[in-house]
């Protein structure tokens, strides 16, 4: 099998961009559970294109559930070890169809619900053998999952509903997260620090330096978590659905095998067992949810619909388009306008690359 020079640019990307998104999350794991270790206070774009109902409706929930889901992820991380909270996290895919359902009522198929069977007796079975288990630890994991997955439903609404771009989102939902938690570390994390900061002696102060190696600490988690999520949006763009929730489900193992390796915390078999179950469930209701999505997969109905990642469209001249349905001249011509919107969504000129498009999209009338 040959490979042309732009498929083979196009695998090399992909191949150090994935590298690099398991090394920096990895990182970002181990560094995170060492800093909060060393942190014996663990207490511790435009916006005017959203409108006003979306902002108050979905917008502030998001970000109120998005602080409340860092603060539960940081404090299960300081509990718990990395490779356990991982385990726990593979329970996303269960919360995510409770919530669709709920908010959404969205209906899903026998295959993504038996999907779901695996995640939960591998999660449960890692519980009942994990060493170092703690209750609270536990129950913070899973509230920070839950409202990831909440989360999830939420975003998914207002941008089916605007055409906000989604990193104008992340960082809306951000800055209004920090304005929501700062009053509480304040509370409980602040005045302490301030204390010791400046501890008193007498009538006189005497400033403690901070602990060069803890700042060091926080600037390489800050660091690598602005890596791993740069990392995480270029493949989403680059990558199909399918083939980034496989990157994905590959990333959680190489956490889990490389904080296993750097911490060493210990594992027994029946643990290791339950974690494997747990992440393979997880690669089975990604192909789940991917079969259901080709079955009721019909005409594009929006930009949305037809929108293409670089893996589709460095395709497309390998793998013509059939659409079997007769179309009169207004069709094409909205079916075409979709295709150049698609286009320039995906960073390429409409009037350049037509071709891509034309000659690659067969109408049957």
């Amino acid at each position: 099998m040959k490979f042309t020079s732009t498929e083979f640019h196009f695998g090399l990307q992909i191949v150090l961009l994935c590298c690099f998104w398991y090394f920096v999350s990895s990182a970002a794991s181990i560094i995170n559970k060492i800093t909060l270790q060393v942190l014996m206070h663990i207490s511790h774009v435009r916006s005017s294109s959203i409108p006003f109902y979306y902002m108050v409706r979905f917008v502030l929930p998001s970000a109120v559930g998005k602080a409340i889901a860092v603060a539960s992820g940081f404090f299960s991380l300081y509990k718990i070890p990395v490779s356990y909270l991982n385990t726990v996290k593979a329970t996303l895919p269960f919360f995510a169809v409770f919530s669709a359902r709920v908010v959404l009522h969205e209906k899903q198929t026998r295959a993504v619900y038996l999907s779901l069977i695996p995640i939960i007796i591998g999660v449960f079975i890692a519980s009942l053998t994990e060493v170092s288990f703690n209750m609270s630890g536990l129950i913070s994991a899973l509230i920070s999952t839950a409202l990831y997955a909440l989360l999830n439903v939420y975003v998914k609404r207002v941008l089916l509903a605007t055409d906000v771009h989604p990193l104008t989102l992340l960082v809306i939902n951000s800055q209004i997260a920090t304005v929501v938690f700062f009053p509480f570390w304040c509370i409980y994390d602040g005045f302490a620090i301030w204390n010791d900061f400046h501890s008193s002696s007498g009538t006189e102060y005497s400033t403690s330096l901070p602990d060069v190696n803890f700042v060091l600490l926080l600037m390489l988690s800050s660091l690598f978590s602005f890596f791993q999520n740069l990392c995480a949006f270029f493949l989403m763009h680059k990558l199909t659905a399918v083939s980034y929730a496989v990157a994905n489900t590959t990333k959680r193992i190489s956490v889990i095998g490389i904080s296993l390796l750097t911490l060493r915390n210990p594992v027994t078999i029946l643990n290791f067992f339950g974690m494997t179950l747990a992440v393979g469930g997880i690669y089975l209701y990604n192909q789940a949810k991917q079969s259901q999505k080709l079955s009721s997969q019909g005409l594009p109905l929006s930009v949305g619909d037809f929108a293409m990642s670089s893996a589709s469209l460095a395709d497309l001249p390998n793998k013509p388009l059939s659409v079997e349905r007769n179309f009169d001249r207004s069709d094409k011509l909205s079916f075409l306008e979709l295709s150049e919107k698609s286009l320039a969504v995906n960073g390429l000129s409409f009037d350049k690359k037509d071709n891509l498009i034309r000659n690659h999209v067969r109408l049957i009338t």
